[in-house]
């Protein structure tokens, strides 16, 4: 089984190195970034999602679970991305979360020039499988939005 955090790493690298999606970010790439857990530090990924700024995506390891893959038993990794999209002006096109879900999917990230749905994020996964994306509410009442994602590994490494 490999180490989640480094297909947590692999995948934010890969989105900020999409340059759409960092230019959604307000060119920042910094806002693109992974958490992982450090107790006590970072034990309450609520708080880390309520502290997101706009524009953000947050990479979170969810966890890893057996899964089956041609007839072989493979270990299945779940990554959320938690997404706040840029401020919207009046008279903006509604599109902030709409354009982030395509270029998280659609996106091609200059290192490999396909879209991120058909790359490789870990040399020990396949692509991810084809993502969903669902409306949340933190503790204060705002909304964001999570893209769930699974990675399948190839055997167990």
């Amino acid at each position: 089984m490999i180490n989640p955090a480094e297909l947590v790493d692999n995948l934010v690298a890969l989105l900020r190195d999409i340059p759409e999606l960092v230019a959604e970010m307000e060119g920042d790439a910094g806002r693109i970034y992974a958490y992982h857990d450090q107790y006590p530090k970072r034990s309450s990924l609520a708080e880390a999602i309520h502290q997101m700024p706009a524009p953000a995506i947050m990479a979170a390891w969810q966890g890893t679970q057996p899964g089956s893959f041609g007839g072989m038993e493979v270990w299945r990794h779940q990554i959320t991305l938690y997404l706040r999209a840029k401020e919207t002006l009046e008279g903006d096109p509604p599109t902030g979360y709409y354009r982030l879900f395509r270029l998280i999917t659609k996106g091609v990230p200059r290192s490999l020039g396909v879209p991120l749905i058909n790359a490789t994020v870990h040399p020990a996964c396949h692509p991810m499988d084809v993502p969903s994306i669902s409306r949340q509410t933190d503790a204060e009442g705002l909304d964001y939005f999570e893209v769930p994602l699974s990675f399948t590994e190839i055997g167990d490494d």
